[in-house]
């Protein structure tokens, strides 16, 4: 009995020898196995996704150079054909790309007209927006929507990348100069004489003015304070989505001691 027990415990310890010999000889196997395959599954799917961001980042790059290159390029001479070019598509985002156009359009309050429309063009030369800032570089469109219900005019001008006075930022001269004018448009209406002189203008700049941009230039006349010889005016410019630019405030008069031409009716 005694020989048959120790016969058993002597094979269930062999058993058991040999069971563990066998799970160290398969262990480090599986380990390495394992090691492998998670060592070489990553560096199979590095390479598709850093195809993917260098196609990415490549376009990003070369759009962003293209972009910068038009931004900061030398201004396209008037009259030539490649500024005729760029006035006609400057017009046709007049024409179809503006919300604020087709809604004042379909506003019955509003009247659409042209500016400098009192002057003959040998006279738009001598002028300062309609001669050495025409074309697409600077004044490529100027339209003027007037109510006189109200006596206030909204104006879309585009602003040229000639305008600017740092690269893509338009000149604070430069926007004054239309703002003047926009102010004095919508005042000189307002005046019995229909002319008068800039007396005073305030300006407040609230953002930047981005060249080759449309923008929106409100004006109207302060009724309460205004006389037949001076009118009041304030005055925003906002960009494409709304946002206010530039406030602005001026004082136009009628001189007693000179005699300006008067402007006429037209804009």
């Amino acid at each position: 009995m005694f020989s048959t027990r120790r016969v058993l415990q002597s094979r269930l310890r062999n058993l058991g020898t040999q069971s563990q010999l066998l799970l160290r000889l398969r262990s480090p196997s599986s380990r390495n196995t394992s090691t492998i395959t998670q060592q070489s599954a990553p560096e199979g799917s590095k390479w598709p996704r850093r195809l993917i961001y260098a196609g990415v980042f490549g376009g990003l790059g070369v759009a962003a150079g293209k972009w910068m290159d038009a931004r900061i390029s030398a201004p396209v001479e008037p009259e030539t054909t490649e500024d005729g070019i760029k006035l006609e598509e400057i017009r046709r985002v007049y024409e179809i790309g503006l919300p604020i156009v087709q809604e004042l359009r379909s506003n019955p309050d509003y009247v659409e007209v042209d500016v400098y429309g009192n002057f003959s063009e040998e006279d738009k030369k001598q002028r300062l927006t309609s001669g050495p800032l025409k074309g697409s570089r600077a004044l490529a469109v100027q339209k003027v929507f007037w109510n006189d219900k109200e006596q206030k005019a909204i104006s879309v001008v585009y602003l040229g990348n000639g305008m600017e006075g740092w690269p893509t930022v338009v000149h604070g001269g430069a926007l004054a100069t239309v703002i003047d004018e926009n102010l004095g448009r919508v005042a000189i209406r307002s005046l019995p004489a229909r002319t008068g002189v800039t007396a005073n203008l305030e300006i407040n700049y609230r953002a930047p003015v981005y060249s080759g941009n449309f923008y929106t230039f409100h004006s109207s006349v302060d009724r309460e304070r205004s006389t037949d010889r001076k009118a009041y005016v304030t005055g925003e410019v906002r960009d494409p989505v709304g946002r206010l630019c530039v406030q602005a405030s001026a004082l136009f008069v009628v001189p007693k001691k000179y005699n300006v031409k008067e402007i006429g009716e037209r804009f």
